[in-house]
């Protein structure tokens, strides 16, 4: 792995806000200067990750605050100060912009959004790109019908800034966390007696399961048995319930959580941690198993600045061996905290540093520090996982770089099941056939001694030919996922006090080990 900050200026030295990349491995970025920009990344001759300038996208007036490409790889959507909201698409005229040097990028306006009337801080795709929700401080989220450019409804059971947004890549929920130290998981209604079913083709559609959306689970906070002096006292008195998520006074705008690419869990990001009342406050990111909202099964420490953002790499990857030990239990028993076929690889950005986990191990795989002089604010993973980008309010971006198989060994699509093969594909925004995801930068191939984008993976070049299926049951997936959360928790009961642990809403030992790591 290679780190690099890139100090060229992105957006007229001033904060970048977002970054994304695109399927044919162009970034886009948002910052300050009221500009999307867009950016061909590659590696040198000496094998170190550098970006050249494509264009710019113009249309918003004010900063942007976030940029995100669609699943299906056929529009951009970008928000910033102001509620502007734009669609872009890819066009194949090219032209000289107006006023300007520079030829045209390649992406026109599709559409103007127009909804918010203050600041969008983050945007989340559904799985199938037909709807796109948005979260702005006005403390709403906003759902948009993409095909119709119109707003489809409105979410208003935040009393705080809503600072980050995620749909489930199963397109059963949607996920919002606000700075009132909540975030809320939103579903569709339970089956109303004497109403009609939905025909399946329109429950198939993330827009038409919006229309039955409602508040399920609120996620805020997490019972802690009090202190005392005594056993007694502690039975008698009336556990104390302790905010998962820290206040307004968190120094970010962006609170950006994440699932996973085959929907098995979800992580939230600016988590804060007690072991007792009186035990100092750590940072941290939750993690949530899919379905279960009581509370989460796992926490990630982080260092000692707050945890902002979460992504993952679109990819799956094969599990690795690990060595015997001493009890008889592999090191997989041991230590995987997720009972998985195969891996996935996740970065967590604090403000001042990035935090690489798999879920084959609690510990982290890496950690990067000292890139910026501020604030980080927004991550991405290129889609066949060769790439990280990091911006920060400094006004720069650095990119991680990995040798192939660093990260381990791509899982092929023909391996997994329908359902998670559909969602993978969407996650590394190839939900569409290759023939109808056109991009103006992609030409047949390069010219002879020219550098290029690193080909895609085996895997991405399977999802690329995916046809849709049914969106998967609760059965499927627990089905497929088998009961891990018990194996988990089977075979870590050798650990001392796991079943209290357990019951009692605390974590295992093991994991206050990774804080050292981190």
């Amino acid at each position: 792995m290679r780190v690099k900050t890139i100090q060229i200026v992105w957006h007229e030295k001033k904060p970048v806000y977002s970054v994304d990349f695109h399927s044919s491995g162009v970034l886009a970025t948002g910052g300050g200067d009221k500009d999307v920009k867009l950016w061909e990344v590659k590696l040198d001759s000496e094998q170190n990750p550098v970006v050249t300038h494509l264009g710019h996208l113009m249309g918003h007036t004010r900063a942007v605050n976030t940029v995100r490409f669609a699943p299906s790889g056929q529009l951009l959507a970008s928000a910033g100060v102001g509620g502007e909201m734009y669609l872009w698409k890819p066009s194949t005229e090219t032209q000289k912009v107006f006023g300007s040097e520079e030829t045209d990028p390649g992406w026109k306006t599709s559409a103007a959004l127009r909804g918010h009337t203050d600041d969008v801080q983050d945007l989340a795709w559904a799985p199938d790109s037909s709807a796109l929700i948005s979260g702005s401080i006005e403390n709403i989220c906003i759902i948009w019908d993409v095909e119709a450019g119109a707003r489809k409804c409105r979410l208003e059971d935040h009393r705080h800034y809503v600072q980050g947004v995620t749909w489930d890549p199963a397109s059963e929920f949607v996920i919002s966390q606000s700075a009132d130290r909540t975030c809320r998981v939103y579903g569709p209604k339970g089956p109303v007696l004497g109403k009609k079913k939905a025909k399946k083709s329109q429950a198939a559609s993330s827009v038409n399961m919006v229309l039955d959306m409602q508040c399920l689970h609120v996620l805020s906070k997490r019972a802690m048995p009090a202190s005392g002096p005594s056993e007694h006292e502690q039975e008698d008195s009336k556990p104390q319930r302790l905010s998962l998520f820290q206040d307004e006074q968190l120094n970010s705008f962006f609170r950006r959580l994440a699932w996973s690419p085959d929907g098995s869990f979800l992580v939230v990001p600016c988590g804060q941690y007690k072991q007792t009342a009186d035990s100092p406050t750590l940072f941290t990111a939750y993690v949530y198993a899919r379905g279960h909202w009581a509370q989460p099964f796992l926490r990630l420490p982080a260092t000692n600045k707050a945890v902002v953002a979460v992504r993952f790499c679109p990819q799956l990857f094969s599990l690795r061996d690990c060595p015997q030990q001493d009890n008889g239990l592999s090191g997989n028993q041991q230590q995987q905290p997720f009972q998985l076929p195969y891996r996935m690889v996740f970065a967590i950005a604090t403000l001042d540093s990035i935090i690489i986990y798999d879920t084959q191990q609690p510990t982290p795989i890496a950690v990067l520090g000292s890139l910026h002089f501020e604030a980080v604010t927004d991550l991405a993973w290129s889609c066949d996982g060769a790439f990280l980008a990091i911006s920060s309010y400094d006004g720069y971006c650095s990119i991680a770089s990995f040798d192939k198989g660093e990260l381990g060994e791509f899982v092929l699509a023909a391996d997994l099941p329908p359902h998670i093969r559909e969602r993978v594909a969407c996650a590394a925004k190839q939900a569409a056939p290759a023939a109808s995801t056109p991009h103006p930068h992609k030409t047949p191939g390069p010219a002879s001694g020219s550098a290029s984008m690193p080909p895609p993976s085996t895997s991405q070049a399977a999802a690329r030919g995916l046809q849709h299926a049914e969106p998967p049951s609760h059965e499927e997936d627990e089905c497929f996922y088998g009961s891990w959360r018990e194996v988990w928790h089977e075979t870590h009961c050798t650990h001392s006090n796991c079943c209290r642990q357990q019951q009692t809403g605390q974590y295992p030992e093991h994991q206050e080990g990774a804080a050292n790591c981190a």
